[in-house]
């Protein structure tokens, strides 16, 4: 069975194309490129189901586009079926990529407790519990944004980005941002890492996102990266629904 995944984030969007539950190619586009979107979708064979998770407008060209190449067309929403039991209290809420990371991290390792931590534009923890039941999650500002708030923020702070030279303490105002905000998030993901192991010392850790390569090497226990989490959730949405 082949499927089309397809991750509209606000900047870009991210379309995968999977055969029988294995993520076979990931292609980016920017949002506002529209014709190179609307070239890749018809360089695509027929497929048996597409999805569409979204956290903003889609033109509807893409849309349309999407459902001809597909026999049967769902979109991630609030009131899509899924795998587990959802607890978060404002569900119509809940990111649509969020929700897709839970259900790749709970198809990966099902029957264990597990953390999932999203380094993307915005930093999430969310947990499920072995009986899958997703008990909620966090939301803190990711790394980029975290450079950008403190230079918009001030008059004289200037914007810097994530550089791999930085140390505990800071010589001077640039090295000062640097270490505060890159350890800052290291000591943030970690503390939540040391909360949950206590409570369960067979936790599943997943990481995932754009920055997972930032934090990859600077989490201090065993941690399993899957780039991929949110498309492999995608399709595993995918196959719930096929088979009810």
């Amino acid at each position: 069975m082949k499927n089309i995944c397809v991750d509209a984030g606000n900047t870009l969007i991210k379309i995968a194309l999977s055969e029988e539950s294995a993520i076979l190619s990931v292609v980016s586009f920017s949002c506002e490129d529209i014709n190179g979107l609307m070239k890749y979708i018809g360089s695509l064979p027929k497929v048996d189901n597409c999805i569409l998770s979204r956290v903003g407008f889609v033109n509807q060209a893409i849309i349309d586009a999407l459902m001809l190449k597909s026999e049967h067309f769902m979109e991630l929403t609030a009131d899509t079926p899924i795998p587990f039991s959802n607890h978060y209290q404002t569900p119509e809420t809940l990111g649509k990529d969020r929700l897709a990371a839970i259900a790749g991290a709970y198809s990966l390792f099902p029957d264990n407790d597990i953390l999932v931590i999203d380094a993307g534009t915005a930093l999430t923890i969310d947990f499920i519990d072995k009986n899958g039941n997703y008990l909620g999650g966090n939301i803190s500002p990711g790394l980029n944004m975290r450079f950008k708030a403190l230079h918009d923020y001030t008059e004289k702070l200037p914007l810097l980005s994530q550089t791999d030279e930085f140390q505990l303490l800071g010589k001077c105002t640039e090295s000062a941002i640097v270490s505060g905000i890159q350890f800052g998030m290291i000591f943030e993901v970690n503390k939540y890492i040391d909360h949950f192991v206590k409570k369960n010392e067979h936790l599943v850790k997943i990481l995932t996102g754009g920055d997972r390569f930032f934090l990859e090497n600077k989490i201090e226990h065993s941690i399993f990266a899957e780039p991929n989490l949110v498309f492999i959730g995608l399709d595993y949405i995918i196959e719930f629904n096929r088979k009810r």
